[in-house]
């Protein structure tokens, strides 16, 4: 499963990658996700999933504020990274491009690509919702 979006968001660079990398922050954008804390290159999280709560430890494979915010999961059944760009744009906000990989090959076909279609259809809500969050 791939999944690439950009948005344009009307604030700073600075101001996005702060909230974005705050795991705290994560309740408030991301669905599913009951928790999250950090403690160094780790965040361990706590979300809803496919009917279940799931334990999450994600490695921080990179950090350049305000540049680069790459994660991948460690523990996860669907084993997934996510890679966000932050470039400045013209009018003083955010271009953020994400882009996500999991693997669902755990799951028979049909049900990985309803999993793959659902999961980018939340993807793109959640960095939505991210968006809205910032501009308010």
């Amino acid at each position: 499963m791939r999944a690439e979006l950009t948005v344009e968001i009307a604030r700073s660079p600075e101001d996005v990658f702060d909230y974005l990398t705050e795991a705290a922050n994560l309740p408030s954008w991301q669905s599913g996700v009951h928790s999250a804390s950090r403690e160094g290159a780790r965040i361990e999280e706590s979300r809803h999933l496919l009917g279940r709560e799931l334990h999450t430890t994600l490695d921080i494979e990179e950090e350049e504020r305000p540049r680069v915010f790459a994660i991948r999961a460690l523990d996860s059944p669907v084993p997934f990274s996510v890679r966000h760009t932050l470039e400045p744009t013209d009018s003083g906000g955010t271009r953020l491009t994400v882009f996500g990989e999991g693997d669902a090959g755990m799951l028979p076909g049909f049900a990985a690509g309803i999993m793959a279609r659902r999961a980018e259809k939340q993807f793109r809500k959640d960095f939505e919702r991210l968006k809205r969050v910032l501009e308010s």
